[in-house]
Parts: C-alpha cells; sequence; structure tokens
C-alpha cells in the first residue's frame, strides 16, 4: 500500500502534463482560425495575416525555435506573432509551461528607436536588424533571441509585409 502512495503524486503529474499538451495542441491548432484582428473579417495586408496566423497563402510559414534550434513546428505548434506579441505589438508578460516570459514590444518605432532595457541603453535598430532577428534569431549586438522566439523562414516578399505591418502598430 505504502509503494502506491509513493506513485500516485508521479502518475497524477503525468496526467496533468499530457492534459495540459492535448489543451496546448489544440489551443494551437485553432489559432491560425481563432486569432483574427478584433472587428475584422478579413486581413488588411499579408504582413497582418502572417502576424495574426503565422502563414499566408500559400500555407504555414516554417520556423525553428530560437535558442534549442529545433526545426519544424514542435512545441510551437502553429502559433504566430500576435500570440506572444499581442493584437498592438507591445508585447509584455506572458505565461508559458514552465513560467513567464517577458516579451518585446516590437513596434517599428520602438525597435528602430533608441532604448532603455534593464538599466542599460539599447541602440536603435535598422531594417536589416530585424529581418536578422526575424529569420536568423539574433540581435544587432550578435546576442541569440531568446527562447520561445522562433526563426521564421520567410522569404523576402513576406518578410517585407511583416515590417511592413510592424510599422502599422505604431498607430495601435
Amino acid at each position: 500500500m505504502r509503494r502506491m502512495s509513493n506513485r500516485a503524486p508521479l502518475i497524477w503529474g503525468i496526467v496533468l502534463i499530457v492534459i495540459g499538451l492535448v489543451g496546448m495542441a489544440a489551443l494551437w491548432a485553432l489559432a491560425p482560425t481563432a486569432l483574427t484582428p478584433a472587428g475584422i473579417g478579413t486581413f488588411s495586408s499579408n504582413g497582418q495575416l502572417i502576424y495574426y496566423t503565422g502563414g499566408d497563402a500559400s500555407g504555414s510559414i516554417p520556423r525553428s525555435l530560437g535558442g534549442s534550434r529545433m526545426t519544424g513546428f514542435g512545441m510551437m505548434g502553429n502559433m504566430a506573432c500576435v500570440v506572444c506579441h499581442g493584437e498592438d505589438g507591445r508585447g509584455g508578460r506572458v505565461g508559458m509551461m514552465f513560467g513567464t516570459v517577458e516579451i518585446p514590444d516590437i513596434r517599428y518605432s520602438s525597435l528602430t528607436s533608441p532604448r532603455s532595457e534593464a538599466g542599460t541603453t539599447v541602440p536603435a535598430w535598422s531594417e536589416s536588424d530585424i529581418a536578422r532577428a526575424i529569420r536568423d534569431g539574433f540581435e544587432p549586438n550578435g546576442q541569440p533571441l531568446k527562447a520561445p522566439m522562433p526563426m521564421w523562414d520567410m522569404t523576402d516578399a513576406q518578410l517585407s509585409a511583416v515590417i511592413g505591418y510592424m510599422k502599422e502598430l505604431d498607430g495601435q
């Protein structure tokens, strides 16, 4: 009997993890259709479509996870920019499976202006710095972006569309 009671927390832990993973998988499977701009039936641009769905007319855009460099959709599922950065692009604290992550403001004006982060001044990013961050997962200083930011395998046209939409976020 004692042996059973020692295993009970382990069994319940496994059950709860499985339930959580099933729930996250369902959320990520529904994300492209469930996450649409408030009050808008269609997307105003390809950049907005990518921002909200993680894909465009050609389908989902492949990505790999920053830091771990795991390829494919994996744990990121079909998540899109809006899931972490929000409808207004301002980011903030987002609850993840293993804690809370501070997600940065990605509005174009915020990234292309000098700003203060963690007591230091961060120089303004150029448009090519933004593109490198999205595609390759690196900040302008060469430091890798922190997880959960994925690296997106975007075409030049897709990247240009997303950066254009980031400029539109300035007005929100």
